[in-house]
């Protein structure tokens, strides 16, 4: 088992190195004679002890590169103070162990970075970005959750290093991150975890960070790492100014959000309550119309609830197998280019293909796969991070040729992304926050439950970055499993499609099949659509 290290007796680094020190520099140059010099001297020393400092670095060699355009992006990252009522949907899941909502980032990293500059590294992030260090606060019965400065942050608490025995095969990194991606945050701090894990082998360390669904999605995820990670293994720390909590009255805070949210439930409810009846009245036609479209439109984005899986994967438990993989951008890219498909078609019509060939090896003929995917609802001008998403489940039709389910998987994602009720899901969460928390994690679970399969496609970054001087070689989303079978997430990174699995073992009895069979079936896809198709 990997072997924890205390970071306080490591060499952590204190919030010294990112705020002014009180101690005096000890006076080297002969003594200034005149009044006039020696008023010069002090403005210039006050000055420079003004000047706040992001890294423990002499300050002869800070430099700072860190964009401004970056700073403000991670200041406001997080989104609004209020969660919205699917994000409180999320985070009031966790009654349940198969609905809890935790993601986990992992960067495979060249080299191991140094202790000191990886913690100066991490404490930058927290200083420069507000949300890392606020918790949840629920402030009465029918109130949103929201995100209030966590008064008694500690960053030791959230930051530790793990070394993993010798030889450090991806094997045992895998089962670290299946004990630690599946352990619940403290709810009564902030969502978070970070872990350092030393001794991967070829040289190699991973960087994990834990965090929860209800703080990001993930394309929020990678705008966080935009901001933090460097374009040059030298490239230094802004200064940034002391962090201090901001205290909130518990009275203000209730009571001030009851009485506003009350002032504008009331006039909004009015205002649309008019609104919706002149218009109803005037489109009594129309508006009938509007409403059986609606309908259809629901059911279109929720038609693998109708029918049943695979009847390999109906057991279902609460232990976790995680699987990771790579495969070559370019030439998937180039593959889907090819054959007239979209990224995401080629990457769905793989998982499908995947699901065909395991169950090849079992003699069984799978006719179809309900496997569901988020669709992005995010817009120019959202905020940075948060939750800008909708769920679709889809009925998957299996097929042996590959421009057949690609036509298939295309046809249904064009569709789909233009129909009107594609919020639905957002929409429907705040009449269910009316619910008791089991309520809500067992009719979630019901709904889950039913999919073999989840799918998650984030776009990464698209050039060499590094942390803490080391450079991130490939980044991987480990993802929550809610209920269903297997769940997969791929985030692009760099040159590399860099894919992870969720396993229940309970369902896939041979993750390493099933991995084998998607892995053959995507280079299927690269083999067959290396050129252009007639």
């Amino acid at each position: 088992m990997p072997q924890n290290t205390n970071p306080e007796s490591a060499g952590s680094v204190s919030s010294a190195s990112i705020t002014v020190s009180d101690e005096k520099p000890i006076n080297t140059k002969p003594q200034i004679k005149t009044a006039t010099k020696r008023a010069a001297a002090r403005k210039t020393a006050s000055k420079k002890a003004a000047a706040p400092h992001a890294t423990s670095l002499p300050e002869s060699n800070i430099k700072t590169s860190v964009s401004a355009e970056r700073l403000a992006k991670l200041k406001n990252w997080g989104g609004d103070k209020v969660m919205s009522a699917s994000e409180a949907i999320m985070w009031r899941m966790e009654v349940l162990p198969k609905t809890r909502s935790t993601g986990t980032s992992l960067h495979i990293l060249e080299g191991t970075p140094d202790w000191s500059r990886f913690m100066a590294t991490i404490e930058w992030m927290v200083g420069v970005v507000p949300r890392l260090r606020q918790k949840v606060f629920i402030s009465g019965v029918g109130q949103l959750p929201s995100w209030v400065d966590d008064e008694s942050f500690s960053l030791q608490y959230h930051v530790r290093r793990v070394s993993l025995p010798a030889p450090g095969m991806q094997s045992d990194l895998m089962t670290f991150l299946e004990s630690f991606s599946t352990t619940p945050c403290d709810r009564s701090r902030p969502p978070w975890e970070i872990v350092l894990i030393e001794g991967l082998d070829k040289n190699r360390s991973a960087f994990a960070l834990k965090i929860h669904h209800s703080l990001t999605d993930g394309a929020g995820l990678i705008q966080l790492f935009e901001g933090l990670l460097a374009r040059s293994a030298d490239e230094a720390l802004s200064p940034i100014p002391k962090w201090q909590p901001q205290k909130s009255l518990w009275r203000r805070q209730v009571g001030g959000r009851l009485l506003t949210d009350f002032k504008q439930f009331s006039s909004t409810a009015s205002s649309m309550g008019r609104h919706a009846y002149k218009w109803i009245s005037d489109r009594e036609t129309e508006f009938s119309k509007m409403a059986l479209d609606y309908t259809r439109s629901i059911m279109a984005l929720n038609q693998a609830q109708s029918g049943g899986g695979s009847p390999l994967f109906r057991k279902r438990g609460l232990a976790t197998r995680i699987e990771i993989f790579e495969l070559p951008f370019p030439a998937l890219k180039a593959a889907s280019k090819n054959a007239g498909a979209s990224f995401n078609d080629v990457y769905l019509a793989g998982i499908i293909g995947g699901f065909r060939r395991y169950h090849e090896a079992y003699d069984m003929t799978l006719e179809a796969v309900p496997l569901s995917f988020p669709v992005s609802v995010r817009k120019p001008g959202d905020p940075e991070g948060g939750n800008r998403f909708s769920g679709v489940s889809y009925r998957a039709p299996v097929y042996s040729d590959l421009n057949e389910q690609l036509q298939a998987v295309g046809d249904f994602v064009s569709k789909v992304r233009k129909e009107p009720a594609i919020d639905f899901f957002n929409q429907l969460m705040p009449g269910m926050l009316a619910m008791p928390n089991s309520v809500i994690a067992a009719l979630m679970s019901l709904v889950t439950s039913r999919m073999d399969a989840q799918a998650s496609n984030i776009p990464g970054m698209r050039e060499t970055v590094y942390l803490a001087g080391c450079k991130v070689l490939s980044h991987y989303a480990i993802p929550p499993r809610p209920g269903c079978a297997v769940m997969y997430a791929m985030i692009t990174h760099d040159d590399k499609a860099c894919i992870a699995l969720n396993i229940d073992p309970a369902a896939i009895v041979e993750p390493r099949l099933l991995v084998e069979s998607v892995t053959a079936e995507f280079n299927e896809i690269i083999s067959k659509f290396s050129k252009k198709q007639d």
